[in-house]
Parts: structure tokens; sequence; C-alpha cells
């Protein structure tokens, strides 16, 4: 990527820019404003995020906003209530205060000497979820949005629930956030008042997994924290990346509920910004965003308004590795979404494993998915933050052979999906708990599995997901199972593959009980969205990826991320073990030191999903001139048939001396998992 320094405007940057909350909470801060400003006033472009402005992600937070300042506007990054500089603390799952104190935000900047009063938001995850939430109130100061990775709902799209079932990933995402908010505020800008913020934040910080675990089904708690797109009045730039599954649904979401000029993009990257993406091609984001905010707040002709609604990647024949750099493919548009063009195509899962367009006779299969049938999936939203990094769900091969597979002939040509797959299955099962998993592949000839996609179904929210029911053991049930949205070109000379499971380990949570299944044959189907080719599709080009010059760190010590899997043949133990580190850094202008290190370990006995067990702890490390601040925090999740049971810890130390320390412990009923 390149690094830009040539831009038409200098600017300032104030670290220290408090904007007061009515209720007296002032929020931090960092502002970048260009050299026009004094005379002439700007635009705005912001992003809201927990995640702090002066150490981890400020190298990346300077790259954009630079940017964008010297392009002309001006641009703040602010801490949300209770992280980084900010005052009071952070609730769980606030998205009510968070959305109330941004709309005070936009007031603030639309009343500053510099300001003609337009605002427009972009940022990734929580950034991106600020973005709509506040488009979702619908202020007067909100003039465009650029969204990315974003979710309308932390149930439906989230790190949560898939379907219903539990993700083990939520016990570390849940980890991950007490540990951002156990992490004091600077006192080189807050000054004395620092260590009794901290206390307070540290007094409130309790494990999300509680609250979530405590809200299994798409009840009110869920609901009164989603926002309809359809209330949404500022135009729309929504991105994300194939990769990141847990989010790109609502891409193609937005696309069909807005009532608003809407633009997307979607790349093969996981849980990344278009121009850091992993994996490539990488774009020109920056770009793509000034062009959005100088159309919507500028009034220029930038053209973007022409060009199609939704540009994707078209991967094809991506290899069955865990990591690879580039995607093999190309861009592909389609002018409005969802597109007339693309048309579903049936295939049915037939008896002796066989995948045809035509329905065979009923039959059933009967089977038991192996406890550890999911060795293979993968992160559940690949980040590649610390660089290559086994992330990507590799080889599907041994998880193939743990399921109920269906292949088709060898394609004679070529056949390209844009859109959602969906299984629609007739089964029995024989508990009254039971998930189901159902995975798209491509296999090459050498017979190497690439997942494609994947969509998984607590089967107890066969009327619902607001209402789980148990299962009458022996029922025929007909169930739709949405896959992820995805875009693939499976290529001659290659077969697809259906895999059909009811268990799919670590990415969910066992069920209480091993299930076996009854399938089918002949009843059951996936519907692929296959598109057309468009010959415009060859015209679709991005410029390079370019940004401004990072913040200034210094590697005082190397990062990465590792996963490693254990079996114990003898226990018939199988232990997922995960590890990460940010890297010691120094971050050289304001002379801080930080570091965060975690672990996950995930275990499981065979034929006993009550073994399942996931613990995941979080180390946060900040030094300056004799000051010396480390929060330690760890979660477990283990379980009994009725039972969740949740422990956790939390300690803080400043120069060595403990200062805090608290334990959580809750046992919380399964509700249909």
């Amino acid at each position: 990527m390149k690094t830009r320094t040539d831009f038409p405007h200098h600017w300032t940057e104030t670290e220290d820019c408090w904007i007061p909350m009515p209720d007296g909470v002032n929020l931090a801060a960092k502002l970048w404003l260009p050299d026009i400003a004094p005379a002439k006033r700007v635009p705005c472009i912001i992003e809201v995020l927990p995640y702090r402005k002066r150490d981890i992600y400020a190298p990346r937070d300077a790259m954009h906003h630079r940017y964008f300042a010297g392009h002309g506007y001006a641009c703040m990054r602010v801490d949300i209530r209770g992280s980084g500089d900010s005052d009071g603390y952070q609730g769980v799952f606030a998205m009510q205060q968070e959305q109330d104190d941004t709309l005070e935000v936009l007031k603030w900047i639309a009343a500053q000497s510099w300001s003609d009063g337009q605002v427009g938001m972009f940022g990734i995850s929580w950034g991106g979820f600020q973005a709509i939430q506040t488009a979702y109130r619908q202020p007067k100061e909100l003039k465009a949005i650029v969204p990315c990775s974003f979710a309308p709902d932390r149930y439906t799209y989230s790190q949560v629930f898939r379907g219903g079932s539990v993700l083990l990933r939520s016990i570390r995402w849940s980890t991950q956030m007490f540990g951002y908010k156990s992490r004091p505020p600077d006192p080189q800008l807050v000054g004395d008042k620092w260590r009794a913020l901290w206390l307070t934040r540290l007094e409130h910080n309790v494990p999300q997994i509680i609250s979530a675990l405590q809200h299994q089904n798409y009840s009110d708690y869920w609901k009164s924290r989603a926002i309809d797109f359809e209330r949404i009045q500022c135009p729309f730039y929504a991105v994300s990346g194939w990769a990141d599954s847990s989010y790109v649904g609502a891409v193609g979401d937005a696309l069909k509920r807005l009532n608003v000029p809407r633009k997307a993009l979607i790349g093969a990257w996981g849980h990344r910004f278009p121009h850091l993406a992993a994996p490539g091609p990488s774009v020109g984001f920056l770009q793509e965003t000034l062009r959005w905010f100088d159309h919507w707040m500028r009034g220029k002709k930038t053209g973007i308004t022409d060009e199609p609604m939704l540009t994707a990647w078209m991967p094809q024949a991506v290899p069955a590795k865990n990591y690879y750099a580039e995607s093999p493919g190309r861009w592909v548009a389609e002018p409005v979404w969802p597109s007339p063009r693309i048309k579903p195509r049936r295939y049915a899962l037939n008896d002796g494993g066989r995948l045809a367009e035509r329905a065979g006779k009923t039959t059933k299969l009967v089977a038991q998915s192996p406890q550890t049938l999911g060795l293979d999936c993968g992160e559940l939203m690949p980040w590649f933050q610390h660089g290559a990094s086994p992330e990507l769900p590799g080889d599907q091969r041994a998880d193939d052979g743990k399921s109920l597979c269906f292949d088709s002939a060898v394609l004679t040509k070529t056949t390209e999906i844009l859109g959602t797959p969906v299984a629609t299955l007739t089964l029995s099962v024989d508990k009254p708990t039971a998930f189901i998993c159902v995975r798209l592949c491509d296999v090459a000839p050498s017979g190497a599995s690439t997942r494609v996609s994947y969509g998984v179904l607590n089967l107890t929210h066969i009327n619902g997901a607001n209402k789980p029911v148990k299962l009458v053991p022996g029922r025929k049930y007909t169930v739709r199972v949405p896959l992820s949205d995805t875009a693939y070109s499976f290529v001659k000379g290659h077969r697809l593959r259906v895999a059909v499971s009811t268990t799919y380990w670590p990415l969910i949570w066992p069920s209480p009980e091993p299930v076996t299944l009854t399938l089918y044959t002949g009843k059951s189907a996936l519907e692929l969205p296959v598109r057309p080719p468009r010959k415009e599709d060859a015209n679709i080009k991005f410029k390079p990826a370019e940004a401004a010059a990072p913040f200034k760190r210094t590697a005082l010590a190397a990062g990465g991320r590792n996963r490693v899997v254990h079996t114990d043949m003898g226990k018939n133990e199988t232990v997922v073990e995960v590890t990460d580190a940010s890297g010691r850094g120094r971050y050289d202008d304001i002379g801080l030191i930080a570091e965060a290190r975690s672990t996950e370990r995930y275990r499981i006995v065979e034929h006993d999903p009550l073994s399942c067990e996931a613990e995941v702890t979080w180390t946060w490390l900040f030094e300056r001139d004799g000051w010396n601040i480390r929060t330690e925090m760890r979660t477990k999740v283990v379980c009994d048939k009725r039972d969740f049971i949740v422990s956790a810890r939390l300690e803080a130390f400043e120069n060595e001396q403990r200062v805090f320390e608290r334990d959580f412990a809750e046992r919380i009923r399964r509700n249909g998992n």
C-alpha cells in the first residue's frame, strides 16, 4: 500500500478535544483540522469507537484521518463513553446510550466555528455499528455514511449466535471487551483524575457473555437494540468481505431494505478495511470514501452514483488452505440489488450421495456426527491483525468425511453464484434439542475441498427465533437453512459438494446430547443463486490502496496469532488452542508502551458434548516513566445438561500492586441450546 505525503492541504492535530454530554460526562476526541478551516467552514468526517484513540489503533486511525484532513475535511476520532480517555463507564450492549452520545457529538460539531454543519461517519465493526445506529436516529447533521462490517442487530449478525446456536467465539469476544473496558485513561491527557475514572470503569465492568446467555432467543432484549434500515434517511455505502461471514449478509439486507441512495462493495477479505485487505486484492478504499463524501457533502461530480449498486469479488478455484495472501478471481457488478438477473437453481440431495438438478426417490440416511466435526472451520471472522496466520477454513476433506455428503457430477461448464444459498431439508432427530449445519464446498480434481459458504440452524427455532420449542423425537420436519451470502465461480472440471452435520465444533456449542439425524433424500435440496456473465464486468477498476502516514510506533517485540489442535487418542480428548499477541510497541509521540496478549482454549471429549468447555484469558499492559498498569481477565464456560456455568475473574495492577479484583459466577439455564 502506498503512503501518501503530497496532500492538497496541511492540517493540525489536537489530542485533547473534549465534548460535553448533557449528564456532565465529557467524551474525549482527537481532531484533525485542515488549514482552510479558519477561513472556510468545512464538513467533518468522524469515527466513534470504544477501541481507544491513543495506543493500539492510533497508527491506523492516523492513516485514515490524516488522509481525509489532507483533502480538506475536519476529522474526529471519538472514544465512546467509558473507553479511552472519556468519562463514565461503558455498559453491556448499551446501544441507546451510545446513540444518544453520538447525537450530542454531531450537535457539538455543527456548533463549532470551523464546521459547515455537515457530518459524515465511517468505520469498521463497532465503528460501522455506530454509523448505522446514528443514521437510524435521523440527525439532521448526518449527510452520508460508509459502514464496514456492520450489523443491524447483535443477534442475527453477530459474534454471539449463529442461526440461534451459541458461538464459542462469543466467549472470546466477551473476554476481549472485558479486557478493553478494564483499561485506564491516560494521565497525560486527563490528569490526576485518571485513577478515579479507572476504578469506576473496573467497578462497572462485567462479562457480556452473561447477558448474552441470559437472552438466547430473539427476544425484546435484542429487538430493542436493533435498527430498522427503512428509517435511515442518509446515503449509505455498505462495505464488507466474503470471509467476514458474521457480517457480510447485512450488506444485501441493507441494499434490499434501504429507501435512500445506496451502494455496496464486497471483497474477498475478512474483518478488515478494504485497503488493508487480507486476503486480497486490496482496493483504494479511502479514495472510494472520499468520492462518496465529496458527492454528498461537497456536491462534487465524482461519478460514484452512476456506478452499479453492488460491486463484489467473484472468487474462483480458491485454494483449500487456512491462509492465502490473494484470492484468485475477478470483480463483478450488478446495477441493482436484489438483481433480477440472478436466478435460483435447485440441486436435490439424492440417495447415494449424489447432488443433481433432478430429485431422486425418497430414502432415509441416518447418521450421528462426531463432536469434533468442525476442526477445519477456521476463525468465525478472520482479522489477520498481526499478519499471516491460520484463520481461514482449511481443506475440508476431514470434516467432509465425518458428514453426510452429496456431490455433483463433474461440471462441464463454469457455474457462478452470487447471493444467499439456501438449503431446504426434510429431517427428523432423536433428541429434543439439535442443530443442523450445512456446508457448500468446491471439490477440485485433486480431491481438495474448499468451503464456499455454510449455514447453521438451531432446530428448536423451527417456529421462529423468538420462541424455542422442544423437538419431538422422530417427527419429520422441513427446515430452511440460509447459508452465508457468498460469490463463487465453480469452474469446469470441479464438483459441488453439500455436507450436512449436527455438530460444528469449535464454532458452535454442542447440543446437550449426541443427536442421531435422519435425512430424507429426494425431499431435501440446496438452492443456489446462479449469476449469468455480464460483459461490463471487464471494465471494473479500483484505484490502488493508499493512506497517510501512520501514528509512529516503534516495535519492541513482534506479535502474532496461531492455532494449534491437540488430540489425546487415549482420552478421546481434543483441545484447540489459539494464542494472540499484539506485540510490544512504543507510541513514540506520547512516550507510551502498550501490549496485549490473549489465549483461547476449547476442549471436548468425543461422544460427550457435556465435556465442552471454553476458557479465554486476556492481559493488557501500559508503561510510561514509572507508571505501570496491568489488567488481567479470565472467562471460563462449561455446561451440564441443564445449564451453562460461567466463571470469570478480573484483576488490575498499578506498579505491580493489585488495586482491584472481582470474581463472577453464574449458572444460566440452557434455552434451546
